[in-house]
């Protein structure tokens, strides 16, 4: 069987505990569904995924994924503004310079279903504090209603393929 990604389960193997098996981790509204298939157990490594999977997709049926627009209107602990997914930034190349210089903005973000987030900003500057809020609760609003689909949590993960750059003193490849 090959070593692939299987979305909630993973293998374990691990010599040193004599452990071989399959891990399945669903979490769902803040409770985490775990449970271990060893192969000894189920009768080798193909019977303990398959089982593993029955479980998992057990799991996933009784506790389906939040849609976008769920996952979207959960409050953060980290909220300021009241309005989930709407916050006041400060442009960072202007952090350091004095009050009357920096450019501050109202951001409002949401995420897509590739697992990236869109933001669109709005320049107090320009628009003023009050417009230039009323303007991202706007877009934020808008794009909310075009949002279709199920929150994978491990989309933007695998969507990644930078490439690492080798550790000090050693050779690339």
């Amino acid at each position: 069987m090959a070593k692939k990604s299987v979305y909630g389960i993973s293998r374990v193997d691990n010599e040193a505990s004599r452990t071989h098996g399959w891990l399945v981790t669903i979490q769902r509204r803040g409770t985490i569904h775990r449970k271990h298939f060893s192969d000894g157990v189920f009768g080798g490594k193909q019977k303990s995924f398959n089982a593993a999977k029955g479980f998992r997709d057990e799991i996933i049926e009784k506790y389906p994924p939040f849609s976008l627009r769920e996952y979207s209107n959960i409050v953060k602990k980290n909220n300021k503004s009241g309005v989930v997914g709407v916050c006041r930034y400060c442009a960072s190349e202007t952090r350091d310079l004095p009050e009357e210089k920096q450019r501050w903005f109202w951001v409002a973000s949401w995420p897509l279903p590739d697992g990236k987030r869109k933001r669109v900003k709005f320049s107090v500057n320009k628009y003023g504090e009050d417009t230039a809020f009323k303007m991202a609760l706007k877009a934020r609003k808008e794009a909310l209603k075009k949002l279709e689909g199920t929150f994978d949590p491990g989309a933007a993960r695998r969507g990644r393929t930078r490439k690492r750059k080798p550790a000090a003193g050693a050779e690339a490849e």
